[in-house]
């Protein structure tokens, strides 16, 4: 509940909270919003599945193609397929974002198939804030206090969530730092 007010804090800004607001969001652009959808329940079923069916091989390439081919292919069914001009700068960017999103991809399946689980899940609740951060610089942009409450509440909800799941593995090493 946390996670999920902080994420409406985000949105809602100092504005107040409208259900009426998200239904229109939703209509306006439907597809998107079930894309988001869907993604994260696969996401959510690649990150279980690939320990156990990995062998320890790092999938991440057949996830890019799949990834790729259904943009394309959703490109291609909009009868928008035009490939906008490019400059310098723009080319820089693009392999910059495509450089980060390939590295950061691979050291997640890294870290599922060899790493410590439980660190990773952990570290992935920061995410939010570091994204943010990144985000704000490469956008040349302030984001609202708001924004940043929203975050904080979307992290910490993530993390209580997390110590409530797991507080079996966390009490021996209370145990330990309190000794």
């Amino acid at each position: 509940l946390i996670s999920i007010s902080g994420i409406v804090f985000i949105q809602t800004g100092s504005g107040d909270f409208s259900l009426r607001s998200i239904v229109d969001n939703f209509h306006s652009n439907p597809l998107s919003y079930i894309l988001a959808f869907i993604g994260a329940i696969i996401w959510a079923f690649y990150c279980v599945l690939t320990k156990k069916m990995s062998n320890g091989q790092n999938p991440i390439s057949i996830f890019f193609v799949g990834v790729a081919l259904t943009l394309w292919l959703k490109l291609l069914l909009s009868g928008q397929f035009a490939i906008p001009s490019m400059d310098i700068p723009t080319v820089i960017t693009l392999l910059v974002a495509s450089a980060a999103i390939g590295f950061g991809y691979a050291a997640w399946n890294i870290g599922i198939i060899h790493g410590n689980t439980t660190m990773l899940v952990v570290a992935s609740y920061f995410t939010p804030i570091i994204s943010s951060i990144l985000a704000m610089f490469i956008l040349q942009t302030q984001l609202s206090l708001s924004f940043w409450q929203g975050t904080a509440m979307v992290t910490a909800g993530s993390f209580i969530c997390w110590i409530s799941t797991n507080w079996s593995v966390i009490q021996p090493f209370l145990k330990k730092i309190t000794k």
